[in-house]
């Protein structure tokens, strides 16, 4: 008992006569911020056999507060982006894999069937739906009252976008039996349409006739040349990559490749004012700029990166694996992560943002809705 009181007062003094020190040396405790509230989620997986696992790859779209989803069990559906409500649903028999887009008081998409639907954004009414006859998988376009659509078999279709009525279709043959079987999304510009194609070319056709105005081959090798990433305009390129091959900046009056920078491109990038924000098919972040040169590289993921938008004053950052990141818009660090809690769970498609909202379509087919 003596040995036990003659040790707490040591321990008592000891602690007394350090005190001063000791609470220097002491680390404030570590807050780690929540930017990654679920406001709703929701399962929109497809019954499916064991071991023929369904995978989605399709992006959600906002207008206002709706959100718009088809899945793969063939329903399109409005939901409030507040409370996640159904505010009207139809089912449209197939598979729908397409991003939602709109023009006026209507929005379009696209089956698995070939069947391409465009209804009232309010009301869901159908204003009309018409069979091209092939997968539509891509987002569908707008230029001068036309929808422009990239079909699964590689041909461009040019629509009335009142009525459906197809003024145009230029059809590209694919030599290649090794593609990743998916297709970019169009890019108009001025009088022309630029688009990527899975024989490692970028091609640029007449808004009015769909006639090719010039080609450019821009992957290197012979297998999986795909050029699957929506080419876009930044200061007074064209900035496409591919499967195969670096990052090109092109002339779009010609095509001519004016800058290369070595990176395997995996999404569409994020443009800023002077400069642009694109991820690689191995994790890394670059930020570049119209000169072409790499101000800022750093690796953030093991995995690919699928998309990357701004949100909340940062940076939020899918991946091909199971993490959703949000950095710091400056310099790549890390501040959060969001997991999906499986790793057989990643996402393909893209982020979509809507003021403090963002959303992400998972390849288990889970809807988020974050605030």
């Amino acid at each position: 008992m003596k040995k036990l009181i003659l040790l707490s007062i040591i321990v008592s003094v000891s602690a007394c006569s350090t005190g001063r020190n000791f609470a220097v040396k002491l680390d404030k405790p570590q807050v780690k911020k929540n930017e990654f509230r679920v406001t709703w989620a929701k399962d929109l997986d497809p019954k499916y056999s064991t071991g023929n696992l369904p995978i989605g790859t399709a992006s959600p779209f906002i207008h206002d507060d709706i959100v718009y989803m088809g899945d793969l069990r063939g329903m399109m559906t409005a939901y409030d982006i507040d409370s996640g409500k159904i505010l009207w649903q139809f089912d449209e028999k197939a598979p729908i894999q397409s991003q939602v887009n709109k023009k006026g008081d209507f929005i379009y998409y696209g089956s698995k069937t070939g069947r391409f639907f465009s209804r009232h954004y309010l009301t869901g009414k159908l204003n009309f739906a018409v069979d091209l006859g092939a997968p539509i998988e891509s987002q569908a376009v707008f230029s001068q009252g036309r929808a422009i659509i990239h079909l699964r078999n590689h041909s461009i279709l040019s629509l009335d976008a009142s009525t459906g009525k197809v003024f145009w279709r230029y059809k590209r043959s694919i030599p290649y039996s090794t593609t990743l079987q998916r297709v970019s999304h169009v890019l108009p510009y001025e009088n022309s349409l630029i688009v990527g194609f899975a024989d490692g070319h970028v091609a640029s056709l007449s808004i009015e006739e769909g006639v090719l105005k010039w080609e450019q081959r821009i992957s290197v090798g012979y297998k999986f040349v795909d050029v699957d990433v929506k080419p876009v305009i930044f200061d007074k390129y064209i900035i496409v990559g591919s499967a195969s091959g670096p990052l090109r900046f092109l002339n779009p009056k010609n095509g001519v490749i004016e800058k290369t920078i070595e990176l395997t491109q995996s999404h569409t990038p994020k443009l800023m004012d002077s400069e642009f924000i694109v991820g690689d098919t191995d994790g890394y972040l670059y930020r570049i700029n119209s000169f072409g040169k790499i101000t800022l590289k750093k690796r953030v993921s093991i995995n690919a990166i699928s998309s990357v938008k701004s949100w909340k004053n940062g940076l939020a950052v899918s991946t091909m694996g199971e993490e959703i990141l949000f950095l710091n818009d400056r310099s790549f660090e890390p501040v959060d992560k969001f997991l999906l809690g499986s790793s057989q769970s990643a996402v393909f498609g893209e982020l979509v943002t809507n003021n403090e909202y963002l959303s992400v379509y998972s390849s288990r087919n889970r809807l988020y809705v974050f605030k």
